[in-house]
């Protein structure tokens, strides 16, 4: 399940459980925030050009909600109150939520660490990889620096631990440097910006499109999200997503 916005594919990724299952645990002192942040990329050997992006987060008890400026998608993790996580895509011209529960995730092999949504990197994740290197000054906020490696991938990051969130992620790897910094923070219910979605958007459940695939607004929004399907009553496999069309 690949989206077209860069820094929802890094966002999407970093939702992705590193422990291999899906992973819901209640986080204390979860404050409830809206944040603004930018993500740059440099490609150090000039063979794509480096890219700019600022998106906006907002974080209540049981949602995170993400969205780039100027973007037609966004996206929400939200939890369904059994112990799993859903996911909606946002399509913003199409005034619509695609929504994913829980085990259509699972069918499609997309495991969610919630702690990762909501604070972009987890606690636990921050104790199995990373070393405390020190401490920093971060805009207004004494903050905790972080370094280790995933993969191949060098990381630096950044944690405010009483908001429970990363406000600097830099990512190293061969040939490329990503880094997502927050700009502005703000409590939830005092939040500056306008939410598209908090104007009501229709809802359509996933496994549901197959079944409008001849309706003309529905084969739009699959042709948005890259899914094929040429016959109705689609299956979940025929409605995954096609990464090469996103």
């Amino acid at each position: 399940m690949k989206f077209p916005m860069h820094f929802l594919i890094f966002f999407f990724v970093a939702c992705l459980s590193a422990f291999g299952g899906e992973v819901v645990k209640p986080i204390e002192n979860h404050s409830e925030i809206a944040c603004q942040f930018e993500t740059t990329t440099h490609f150090q050997n000039g063979e794509r050009p480096d890219g700019r992006y600022v998106w906006r987060m907002w974080r209540s008890k049981r949602e995170v909600e993400v969205s780039q400026l100027g973007a037609r998608d966004g996206e929400a993790w939200i939890l369904d109150g059994a112990g799993g996580v859903m996911y909606s895509r946002v399509l913003h011209p199409e005034r619509t939520e695609v929504l994913f529960n829980a085990m259509d995730l699972r069918i499609l092999g997309r495991s969610v660490d919630w702690a990762r949504c909501s604070s972009l990197v987890s606690p636990e994740m921050l104790a199995a990889s990373f070393k405390e290197t020190g401490s920093k000054r971060f805009l207004e906020w004494d903050v905790k620096e972080f370094q280790g490696t995933v993969g191949a991938q060098k990381w630096t990051v950044l944690w405010l631990a009483d908001t429970r969130i990363a406000v600097s992620v830099e990512i190293e790897s061969e040939g490329r440097v990503s880094r997502t910094v927050l700009q502005e923070l703000h409590p939830l219910e005092k939040q500056p910006w306008d939410r598209l979605r908090s104007r009501g958007y229709e809802q359509i459940d996933y496994t549901e499109l197959g079944d409008n695939d001849t309706e003309p607004r529905m084969k739009r929004i699959m042709s948005r999200m890259g899914i094929k399907c040429s016959h109705n009553s689609c299956g979940v496999m025929c409605l995954t997503p096609d990464p090469v069309r996103n």
